[in-house]
């Protein structure tokens, strides 16, 4: 049983955990339709600083679910994830990307309705293709040939390196993917969204 849950739990994971962590990322479009963000940028406030403390609470908010995610399952069914190290540093680049990703979709779309309908639609794209739906070895070989580029399955593979004891050279590559996904991400989203925002204090 524990076995199971252990190769179905980390693509649910990854995939539930990026719908918590859309609030944040939600505000800015709902502050700047309301004209609210005028008010917030009328404070002693940047734009910069604005978007980061959003863009960080997402971060946070996805890292503290997935850190609740392992410890309960660990309470109620005895699952083992592995060394401790190396799964801070595994959830730690699965928040980031997470938070890469989400910024990009809606920093992407200008109002929240486009916000609404893109984000669920991405995520269960890259839910289905990178095997947090369907177990990825089932899929036909062009859904795994696409899939093998998604941030679920680089996510996915991190953390069964940890929990499989695998050597560090092979967790390196996915957690690296991650992270790219993390820096960039966030760099290209903090960009439009301080190019777009940036006159809201007129």
């Amino acid at each position: 049983m524990s076995d199971l849950l252990l190769i179905l739990l980390p693509g649910a994971m990854y995939f539930w955990v990026l719908f918590a962590g859309q609030a944040p990322l939600q505000e800015i479009l709902q502050e700047q339709e309301s004209r609210v963000l005028p008010r917030l940028l009328a404070c002693p406030l940047t734009t910069s600083q604005y978007l980061a403390a959003k863009m960080l609470r997402s971060f946070v908010i996805c890292a503290v679910a997935i850190g609740l995610l392992i410890v309960a399952s660990r309470l109620l069914f005895g699952l083992h994830w592995g060394n401790p190290w190396k799964l801070v540093v595994v959830v730690t680049v699965w928040a980031g990307s997470m938070t890469g990703l989400l910024s990009c979709i809606y920093a992407a779309t200008r109002t929240r309705e486009q916000a609404n309908v893109a984000a669920p639609l991405v995520l269960m794209f890259l839910a289905m293709l990178g095997g947090s739906m369907f177990p990825y070895e089932n899929l036909p070989p062009f859904l795994q040939l696409l899939g093998q580029y998604t941030p679920n399955r680089w996510a996915v593979l991190a953390m069964r390196g940890v929990v499989n004891a695998r050597p560090l050279a092979d967790i390196c590559r996915p957690v690296a993917l991650l992270l790219g996904v993390a820096i960039l991400g966030s760099t290209a989203a903090f960009l439009l969204f301080r190019r777009r925002l940036g006159g809201a204090r007129k």
